[in-house]
């Protein structure tokens, strides 16, 4: 690349080997899984092998798969699987989900569902405490995301979905819990049997696979309800013909970064050690939330991290880092709204001014140390700049 691209948590630049995978599906292997033919069941096989091999990765049965167009579908699907749902019209959710999640829940509250929206502390945390303590006999769902996409934050959904399971076993009744781990995967530890959560989503475009797959992972023996008909794939849950050559995408891209899980992410923890550093040496630099510096550095993925130059509008700072060369974001790609870029670093009390300065630095498996000491030193020329402007 003749630039330096620092905006991974948005999307991953497509891994060469991985295309040439799909691309050898879709040419070779081209039958409707669904047909009986020979093309047709060596399409299938093919499916088979990628559900399997990709539920090898998550640590769940190839049953509990359902593949998707991505993240966002499958975190629609998750909720709106309740209007189907006679018992519960309650959920609860964080205040820093991803607006493929966020979103949908407003709709359901339109829809007369009761929408109980836990806040984050100012570490950028939820407290799985508060979450237990809001849950009650109409409650059907719980969603609580597992890494956030501005921030890095790890959530505690271990801790949530006990907290759920001990409010089952003395009531009887059933909460589901869902957890969005699209920035996880790939990227740091991740066992759904030991996360024991209901559901789960994730994407393969952020991982270096192709973009438009995705899966949902349903816990056996949980209830989802889907709204979608006319068709049997996907045990019928997510009818369609299925997107085999980016499903073998996905499914690569998986086992590829589960390989180099431990490698990437110690490379990238002393990458992003060091600009933490040089952030904290910088005047003017307010890293969020600001206790990020000082607690364990294992309780935030290392290929994220949000940080503002108040009063430098955020916008400006990627705009001016964009003509050294240097890409970063304002956060989340599918904020689009203005208001709902804030809305995290709202949820956590971040001041306003903070807040609207805040960008968005994530690492990927390409990132090398040099391209961290460009970005610091460029931040050094830039921003006393930029301040003066700013402060006038």
């Amino acid at each position: 690349m003749s630039f330096i691209y620092l905006d991974w948590a948005a999307t991953a630049p497509p891994d060469q080997g991985i295309l040439e995978v799909v691309q050898e599906v879709a040419v070779d292997c081209y039958g409707n899984p669904s047909s009986i033919h020979k093309t047709g069941r060596n399409a299938e096989k093919r499916l088979i092998q990628a559900r399997e091999a990709l539920a090898a990765v998550l640590g769940c049965g190839s049953g509990e798969i359902i593949f998707t167009s991505g993240g966002t579908e499958a975190n629609n699907m998750a909720l709106f699987s309740l209007l189907k749902k006679s018992r519960g019209k309650k959920i609860i959710i964080s205040g820093i989900e991803h607006p493929s999640l966020f979103e949908p829940a407003r709709i359901l509250e339109q829809l007369g569902y009761k929408v109980d929206y836990v806040p984050a502390a100012a570490s950028g945390f939820i407290d799985p405490s508060h979450i237990a303590s809001r849950l009650d006999n109409h409650t059907a769902l719980v969603v609580l995301m597992l890494v956030n996409n501005e921030t890095g934050a790890i959530q505690q959904v271990a801790e949530t979905a006990a907290a759920i399971n001990a409010f089952s076993r003395s009531t009887g009744r059933k909460v589901l819990l869902h957890t969005d781990a699209v920035q996880a995967l790939g990227k740091i530890p991740l066992d759904l049997r030991e996360l024991n959560v209901d559901s789960a989503s994730f994407s393969a475009h952020k991982i270096g696979g192709p973009r438009g797959v995705g899966a949902l992972f349903i816990r056996k023996g949980s209830y989802f309800d889907f709204l979608y008909c006319g068709g049997g794939q996907e045990r019928g849950l997510r009818p369609g013909t299925e997107n085999l050559p980016g499903i073998c995408g996905m499914a690569l891209a998986a086992e590829k970064s589960k390989e180099k899980l431990e490698s990437e992410y110690n490379k990238t923890r002393k990458m992003m050690d060091f600009l933490l550093k040089g952030l904290a040496d910088m005047e003017g630099a307010c890293i969020i939330p600001e206790s990020r510096i000082t607690v364990d550095p294992a309780l935030f993925s290392p290929y994220i991290l949000n940080v503002s130059f108040p009063p430098i509008p955020g916008e400006v700072l990627v705009r001016a880092l964009e003509d050294k060369g240097i890409m970063i974001s304002t956060g989340s790609a599918c904020s689009s709204k203005k208001k709902e870029r804030f809305r995290i670093a709202e949820n956590m009390a971040v001041p306003k001014e903070r807040a609207l300065a805040a960008v968005r630095i994530s690492l990927g498996r390409d990132t090398v140390p040099s391209q961290m000491e460009a970005l610091l030193g460029t931040l050094k020329k830039e921003v006393p700049l930029l301040l003066k402007i700013a402060r006038r």
